[in-house]
């Protein structure tokens, strides 16, 4: 089982882990790490200066390692700190929050308001989160918090060429709403790990306590998961991508997955995994430029984004990987007319397709069903994907939503482009899909040469996640044939 140790920071102890961790995957063991003068470590005899935590931190990981580690704020600043000394137990750090420029100036500015009138008077609400955490003892630990901090800004153990030795992958993470940690003083950390990534979530403030715990649980969650992905160059930027199992030659079949429209790899959850087990074939994911963890893309879209990924994009990425297998082509929405496009005009390397939700027109009800996805944009119930997709989400969506509803996209038809094509391909839709009507699935199935429709019942846009055994059962049948 995975072992993944979480570190809260400065003030906080690991009782603010208690509502996280229940929501996080049960496959991975999680232990917390409560820092010496903290929580149940009050009375420590730990030094409680930077040095002397980093190697209680080191010693802990000897117990409870090798795992990957989420430190929040001071919890990221031990976790790097060890990194940097003995990184044996280490599998990969996640940081959210941490501070990393510290001086005598900062620490000064840091601890201007570390004691009770200002927290009681000041911010009311934080003061009276942290008395439920520490009572009667959190007069000392701001004591010996100030005293902490001061000492750390006269030495810090993190600077830029420091951090040069760390080796394992780091993701080192902030929300974009902080006001105590910057992106600045984050990416000059984050550019000298040679493994290390940035990624900003815009909603997100600093309190790990003021922030709903299934949201933290989400970000450790796709963060963590991250460390499985790997990075191509390609034309039109760094792609990122997960390999699902063991690719053993280039003879050997593998499923390749297409996200939807505002997908991701992290967005497919375990159906990739599980499709894969049960068809014995390893898989690609992909996400491409613009998504996820793959690099940003400011292109303006047109009526022929779709053809650009397909026919552009995706054979770069192929090229870039070196990849000659034969292919199975799994793609979701976007993806699966991706997957229409592509083996219309590269058949040799697909062996079959599986479309779900695929467009091949532009329908009145596809362009009706995107106005309610706006309409909860507008009212902030979709700042979800942010986890997901970091800073480039709000780009995303409207590269999304804007394109379909624009004048030039009306009309928009990939008939003739796939006429003819005679990959085996399985058409499906969920009954009840709210971008589109059943002439997407029987027009698709008309035009292909060697194609078979399934509608899958009280099932809407995304029937791998709303009826995966179903859909899992299907392609299992359709790939036997």
């Amino acid at each position: 089982m995975e072992k993944l140790v979480v570190i809260h920071g400065a003030l906080g102890s690991q009782k603010e882990f208690d509502a996280i961790i229940p929501s996080l995957n049960k496959n991975i063991e999680v232990i917390p790490y409560e820092i010496p003068h903290h929580g149940n470590k009050k009375d420590s005899d730990v030094d409680f200066e930077m040095s002397a935590l980093v190697v209680d931190f080191i010693d802990f990981m000897e117990k409870f390692g090798p795992a990957s580690i989420y430190g929040f704020s001071l919890g990221g600043y031990i976790a790097l700190a060890a990194a940097q000394v003995n990184a044996k137990n280490i599998k990969g750090i996640i940081t959210q929050g941490t501070k990393l420029d510290w001086t005598p100036e900062s620490a000064k500015k840091e601890t201007a308001g570390l004691n009770i009138d200002f927290l009681s008077t000041k911010v009311k609400g934080f003061y009276e989160y942290l008395l439920d955490l520490h009572g009667e003892y959190l007069s000392e630990l701001l004591h010996k918090t100030t005293s902490f901090m001061t000492t750390l800004g006269a030495n810090p153990l993190l600077t830029p060429e420091s951090v040069k030795q760390i080796s394992v992958p780091v993701s080192m993470t902030r929300g974009g709403r902080d006001k105590m940690v910057s992106k600045e003083e984050t990416l000059l950390i984050c550019e000298n790990i040679k493994n290390s990534r940035y990624f900003e979530v815009p909603h997100m403030i600093h309190p790990l306590g003021f922030i709903k715990p299934k949201h933290i649980s989400r970000h450790i969650t796709i963060q963590l998961n991250s460390f499985n992905y790997k990075w191509t160059p390609t034309p039109f930027g760094e792609m990122a991508y997960e390999v699902i199992g063991d690719i053993k030659d280039e003879n050997q079949p593998i499923v390749l997955f297409l996200h939807e429209a505002i997908g991701s790899i992290a967005q497919w959850k375990d159906f990739p995994k599980n499709l894969c087990e049960k068809l014995d074939l390893p898989g690609i994911a992909i996400e491409f430029p613009g998504y996820g963890f793959s690099e940003k893309e400011d292109k303006k879209r047109d009526a022929k984004y779709l053809h650009e990924f397909a026919l552009e994009y995706l054979p770069a990425f192929l090229k870039s990987i070196e990849l000659k297998n034969p292919m199975y082509i799994v793609g979701h929405s976007d993806g699966g007319t991706n997957a229409l496009l592509y083996s219309s005009k590269f058949p040799k390397q697909v062996k079959a397709i599986v479309t779900m939700a695929a467009h091949y027109i532009n329908e009145k009800e596809t362009r009706a069903g995107i106005q309610p996805a706006i309409d909860a944009w507008e009212n902030k119930k979709l700042k979800g994907l942010e986890f997901y997709h970091g800073a480039k989400t709000e780009r995303l969506f409207f590269a999304w939503a804007k394109t379909w509803q624009q004048a030039d996209f009306k009309n928009w038809n990939i008939s003739e482009d796939i006429k003819g094509n005679a990959v085996p391909a399985l058409i499906l839709q969920g009954d009840d899909d709210q971008y589109g009507t059943d002439q997407q699935v029987n027009g698709i199935v008309e035009l292909l040469e060697n194609a078979e429709g399934f509608f899958i019942d009280d099932c809407g846009h995304a029937p791998h996640l709303e009826k995966e055994e179903v859909v899992i059962e299907k392609i299992m049948e359709f790939v036997g044939r």
